[in-house]
């Protein structure tokens, strides 16, 4: 998958801008502030429809704008052109076009441009809570599995509704029961797909940690249900029963306790629990591992390499783990990456690709010799 051009309109700081973008890798540099994670945050936009910085549309218009809009023209594997863009206003909200036709639900966009992110809050993806790991996975499936997006958004629906009545000061046991069933639908489909992902990721990992830490360490993950033993058998009887046994507590704690969204990775060095026994270098190493086997992933689901954007990460990481970790991107794509330092990136880069300059200033970007 390839950017062609990047145009925005009242996106953060830049008021007006064009930008156009090659096959290869991209360094966009400059000082800090001056608009060069915008610059992702929008690619990211176009590709997800959210902001990986912003909770709130809101937030990523240009000063006291009443609007933003932003667009892409994009090329796939296969040569075909396609334009999307986004436009939020604060009184007509978001919309959604592709090819000028309005797109809706978001949801059958997703996936049409793949794309794998890492940035500087990534590098908790092995010290952090569960909800970081579920939204890893929730959002490499989401991008490789259309399926996966619906199971995942009726899930959601669904166990917002029980968690409405169980917060109820009289919660109706019939009513709370009735959404039951839809969530042990949808969420064994969840649980299912996860295990399968994490299996190929696993092996993926092991690989990539021995290679980026330079050793013979074992590095592994494991899908740490709620809901399923370790063998997977029965998974909707046992989670039909589960909701009997825990209904008492969830009503005391007014909210569903039971399913794939209490679930968690569980992610291993030699067989001991990163979190509380790697070093910081291990969990860096590891959590570098863990985006090169989304890379992969995703690249064999949809059958082209994704887009990929690193941002900020020289500053987090040494020149050897870069080495390493561009190393493990063969076939490289199209790639962005954010610097204060333009050559920084020459003095660790080992794929032969196309480089291209842009220097960024104060919401303005310029193509730099």
């Amino acid at each position: 998958m390839q950017i062609k051009q990047l145009s925005l309109t009242n996106f953060r700081n830049y008021k007006e801008a064009q930008i156009p973008f090659y096959e290869g890798i991209h360094i966009l540099h400059g000082a800090n502030g001056a608009g060069k994670t915008s610059i992702l945050e929008a690619i990211h936009y176009l590709a997800l429809t959210k902001s990986f910085r912003a909770g709130n549309d809101k937030y990523l218009i240009h000063d006291n704008e009443s609007f933003l809009r932003v667009a892409g023209v994009f090329k796939n594997q296969q040569g075909r052109e396609f334009t999307t863009a986004i436009a939020y206003s604060r009184k007509e909200g978001k919309q959604l076009s592709v090819n000028q036709q309005k797109a809706s639900p978001f949801s059958e966009y997703i996936g049409e441009v793949p794309l794998v992110l890492l940035h500087p809050a990534d590098l908790n993806l092995s010290q952090g809570g569960p909800v970081q790991r579920r939204r890893f996975l929730d959002v490499l499936l989401s991008q490789s599995s259309k399926l996966y997006l619906h199971n995942l958004i009726q899930y959601n629906r669904s166990l917002r509704q029980r968690n409405l009545l169980l917060q109820a000061d009289h919660s109706d046991a019939r009513l709370v029961s009735s959404w039951e069933e839809n969530l042990v639908n949808f969420g064994v489909q969840i649980i299912q797909k996860r295990q399968e992902a994490v299996q190929i990721l696993s092996k993926q990992v092991k690989q990539f940690y021995q290679r980026i830490s330079r050793s013979d360490d074992k590095a592994k993950i494991l899908y740490r249900s709620n809901v399923a033993d370790a063998d997977g058998a029965n998974l909707a009887e046992k989670y039909r029963t589960l909701f009997k046994q825990k209904y008492s507590r969830e009503r005391d704690v007014r909210s569903t306790i039971v399913g794939p969204h209490r679930d968690d990775l569980l992610l291993l060095i030699n067989g001991r629990p990163v979190k509380s026994h790697a070093s910081q270098g291990e969990h860096k190493s590891l959590v570098i591992a863990l985006k090169l086997a989304e890379y992969h992933f995703l690249k064999e689901q949809q059958q082209q390499p994704p887009i990929l954007l690193f941002d900020d990460l020289f500053g987090e990481l040494d020149a050897g783990r870069i080495r390493q970790m561009l190393r493990g991107l063969s076939q490289i794509g199209q790639v962005f990456v954010t610097t204060t330092s333009r050559t920084f990136f020459d003095k660790v880069r080992q794929i032969d690709a196309p480089t291209y300059y842009y220097q960024v200033d104060d919401g303005r970007i310029s193509r730099a010799a």
